[in-house]
This record gives C-alpha cells, sequence and structure tokens, in this order.
C-alpha cells in the first residue's frame, strides 16, 4: 500500500535569497589592526603638548592683561601723586603767609602790653591770619583700587611695593595728625572774640555778601581795619590778658609751623615716588 505524502509547494530558489541566506549565515569581524608602543607614545606627547601650549597662551594672555593693567593702575598713581605735590606746594605758601601774618600779631601784642598799643593793626592781623589756616586734601582713588581689587600681587618689585606702602600708611597719616585740630582752632577763635568786636565794622560783615571764588573768603579790604577812623577798641586791654591771647597765638603759630614741615616732607616724598614709579613702568606724563 503506497502512501502519499502530502506536496509542499516550494517556492523557486532565486539568486537573491540565496545571497541573503548566505549573508546571514556568514559574519566576518573587521580587522584592526593593533597600535604598538611607539604610536601610543606619540599620541601622548601630542595631546601633551597641545595642553600645554595652550595652558602656556593662556598664561602668557593673562600675563599681558596683568601687565596693561598694573600700568594703568601706576598712571592713575602718579596722577595722584602729582596732585598730592601741588596741593602741599599750594597750602604750604598759604600757610608761610599766616605764620608771618601770625608773627606780626605777636609783635603788636606785645607792644600793646608795654603800654605801645595800636588797635587797628591789631584788629588787621587778628580778622586776616588768626584762627585758620590751609590744609592739603590728598587723592588716595589708586590706592583704593589697587587694595579692593587685589592687584598689588601684580608689583614684582618688592621695594617699591614698600615705598609706596610707606608714603599711603605713614607719611600721609604723619601729616593728618600734625594738622589742627578743630577743637585747638575753635578755641582760638573764641579767645580772640574776647577781645574783638564787629559792631564798628560792618562792611567786615556785608563783604560776605559775595565770595571770592579763588580765596573762599569775603571780599573784604582788611586794609580798611588799619585806616579806620575813629580807632578800633579791644574789648581787654589788661596786659594779663594779652599775656595769655600772646600765649594762645604763638602756640597756634606753632602748629602750623610744624604742619607746613610735614607738607614739604610729604611734597618730596610724592615726588620720589612719582620718579620710581616712572623708572620701574617706562612712564611718561601721558
Amino acid at each position: 500500500m503506497n502512501s502519499k505524502l502530502p506536496i509542499v509547494n516550494e517556492e523557486p530558489k532565486t539568486k537573491y535569497s540565496k545571497l541573503q541566506t548566505e549573508t546571514m549565515e556568514v559574519h566576518h569581524h573587521p580587522h584592526v589592526e593593533k597600535k604598538n608602543f611607539k604610536e601610543y607614545f606619540l599620541e601622548f606627547v601630542m595631546i601633551f603638548l597641545a595642553v600645554t601650549l595652550g595652558f602656556f597662551a593662556e598664561s602668557y594672555r593673562e600675563h599681558i592683561v596683568d601687565k596693561n593693567r598694573i600700568h594703568d593702575y601706576m598712571q592713575e598713581m602718579v596722577e595722584n601723586l602729582q596732585y598730592d605735590s601741588v596741593r602741599c606746594t599750594i597750602n604750604y605758601k598759604v600757610n608761610v603767609v599766616r605764620e608771618k601774618g601770625m608773627d606780626s600779631l605777636r609783635t603788636e601784642i606785645k607792644k600793646g602790653i608795654n603800654g605801645n598799643m595800636n588797635s587797628n593793626a591789631l584788629y588787621y592781623y587778628s580778622f586776616r591770619y588768626l584762627g585758620s589756616f590751609s590744609h592739603a586734601a590728598f587723592n588716595n582713588s589708586a590706592i583704593t583700587e589697587l587694595k579692593n581689587s587685589g592687584s598689588f600681587r601684580l608689583i614684582e618689585n618688592k621695594d617699591l611695593t614698600a615705598e609706596i606702602y610707606d608714603y599711603y600708611q605713614r607719611k600721609l597719616l604723619a601729616v593728618d595728625s600734625k594738622m589742627p585740630t578743630k577743637a585747638e582752632t575753635d578755641e582760638t577763635t573764641k579767645l580772640g572774640n574776647e577781645f574783638f568786636n564787629l559792631i564798628d565794622i560792618d562792611n567786615y560783615v556785608e563783604s560776605y555778601d559775595s565770595m571770592d571764588s579763588k580765596t573762599y573768603d569775603g571780599n573784604y579790604n582788611y586794609q580798611k581795619l588799619l585806616r579806620h577812623d575813629p580807632p578800633l577798641q579791644l574789648l581787654i586791654k589788661d596786659p594779663a590778658d594779652l599775656e595769655r591771647l600772646y600765649t594762645l597765638v604763638a602756640e597756634f603759630e606753632i602748629k602750623i609751623k610744624v604742619y607746613n614741615f610735614w607738607l614739604l616732607y610729604c611734597k618730596k616724598a610724592s615726588e620720589k615716588l612719582i620718579n620710581d614709579i616712572k623708572k620701574e613702568y617706562h612712564l611718561k606724563n601721558e
């Protein structure tokens, strides 16, 4: 008995199906050539050089930026110091005139003590010179910026750094400490008011209706006091009180002389520092 097998319809095999079958059955791994030690080392060296050169390039750029920054700071400091020098000179000269005026006032007080009083001269020297002086205001903008920005480290010359610190932290403070205080000035003015009054010189008061923009004072002609007729009178004429006035005038004159000494001291220090900074940073009068 013959049994018939079921007939299976098979599709004819084509070239594409055969290729697909072979492709699925065969998988080739790509051939990777192994690198030797020299090639790995060369790659490392190239990367290292690239990173190093980048680091040096960035460091050099920062160096140039820092160099330009400290140059600008030093130029500003020179300008500050030049301002300080000018202010010291101007105030010194004004105070020298006041010193001479107070010296003349002391001479007139002595004459009054000895019975040879010239009251008009006493008024003249007292109103013009007593109880005031000229003080310098210094420019600290550059040193303040240097401190706040942390740029002091950019000054490579340590001697110059020490000189800058010495000027701003010692010399300027010394000048300010030698300046007559407001209390001392007020005391001198208060004692002067015990001897001199304004009742007969209304024009002196009226002179302050228009202030002088150069002297910051009233536009008063003090020579009028010397020519005043009748002669101006002192509120106190007792020789013992005049001696008290003489002593106070002398003490105030000494304080101004001491202050003037320190103004000159500071002026010389500022000029030396200017020269040292210009030399270090090759600065010109920009």
